[in-house]
């Protein structure tokens, strides 16, 4: 009895070629429509203020102290200066938070996402965004001169 393994091999590879094309019609159909969106900066601006609608609240503050001592000071400080121990011994790798330039929107947006290119990790699945105001409601009450807590996002 003859073999149609060529027929079969011709119908798999025609299928496989479907397939394939399929995919890459569904591809661009999602990036085409991504500028439709219209996702502008100012709407992503909008996700965070430009200040800290906690700053001041000395509720948000003691909350945020203690946040930050659980989970800030091993690489920032007990002074939020930088100076942290972690992994043992002085290695002063944290950012000096009392010096912070940035703007309450881009903390927030680093403290979400995290600086792992300066080895900080992201704390958005730790942390509520509640909780991340609190923090920073703690952090401007020791910010040095010259610090920036308002201002637009420049991370979006």
């Amino acid at each position: 009895m003859p073999s149609n393994h060529a027929a079969e091999r011709k119908t798999v590879t025609q299928h496989l070629h479907l397939q394939r094309s399929l995919f890459f019609a569904a591809l661009f159909i999602v990036f085409a429509t991504l500028p439709i969106t219209n996702w502008s900066i100012v709407q992503a601006e909008d996700a965070y203020p430009r200040s800290n609608p906690l700053a001041g609240d000395q509720a948000a503050i003691e909350n945020g102290a203690r946040l930050y001592f659980k989970w800030c000071v091993a690489c920032h400080g007990n002074a939020a200066d930088g100076e942290g121990t972690r992994f043992g011994g002085s290695w002063g790798y944290g950012a000096n938070l009392t010096k912070f330039w940035r703007g309450y929107c881009d903390f927030v947006v680093i403290v979400l996402n995290g600086r792992t290119d300066k080895m900080m990790p992201p704390w958005g699945g730790v942390l509520e965004e509640e909780e991340i105001s609190q923090v920073g409601a703690f952090l401007e009450t020791l910010a040095a001169e010259g610090s920036n807590w308002t201002g637009r996002c420049t991370l979006l």
